[in-house]
């Protein structure tokens, strides 16, 4: 991805996810209490909705990125990590399309069986614009030793022989109004 990386700094804690999917995602990384933004916007954009979301950003050269001793981990959810594990943790986010979401919503897992209320009433919010969802895939990079720990703290699973399972998970999905991701970037 190229584009601008973002210094982040939380001011006033206020719908991080919601401007999230409206910028249609970017890279995350959290690595030494600091979190940084990788996007590919247009840099006065990009600021402006993060200050709507009570976020300073600031621009800087790069995002820290993976030594050569340090060892993948795949994450099954957005908790945050401890910052004992000296991780980096990289959360790729990518905007879900509306037909995509209300489609996956809405669709019956069986003939005779109506979709669920729950379903219903999420996939209104969407096309109310009341919400929004955002697909992200979770890479943790840390030491053999703390993989070892973050894996039966935190469910970790190790990257051992498919490397390329990195690149080609399927993503996760979260809404905006559920702010994982704001909770997941400033613990």
């Amino acid at each position: 991805m190229v584009g601008t990386t973002f210094r982040l700094e939380a001011v006033r804690r206020a719908g991080l996810d919601g401007q999230l999917a409206r910028l249609g995602g970017g890279k995350l990384t959290h690595a030494a209490s600091v979190t940084y933004l990788d996007c590919d916007r247009e840099i006065d954009d990009t600021t402006h909705r993060l200050a709507l979301a009570g976020i300073r950003a600031t621009r800087c050269a790069d995002a820290p990125v993976p030594a050569a001793g340090l060892r993948p981990a795949i994450a099954f959810d957005l908790v945050p990590l401890d910052e004992s594990l000296q991780a980096i943790d990289v959360v790729e986010l990518e905007e879900i399309p509306l037909r995509d979401a209300s489609v996956t919503l809405m669709r019956r897992r069986f003939v005779w069986m109506a979709s669920s209320r729950a379903a219903r009433d999420a996939c209104r919010r969407l096309l109310r614009d009341e919400d929004a969802v955002l697909g992200w895939r979770r890479t943790v990079w840390c030491p053999v030793s703390s993989l070892r720990i973050a894996r039966r703290r935190h469910g970790l699973r190790p990257v051992v022989f498919d490397h390329s399972a990195v690149q080609h998970r399927p993503l996760r999905w979260t809404y905006a109004t559920e702010g994982a991701i704001q909770r997941w970037a400033f613990r």
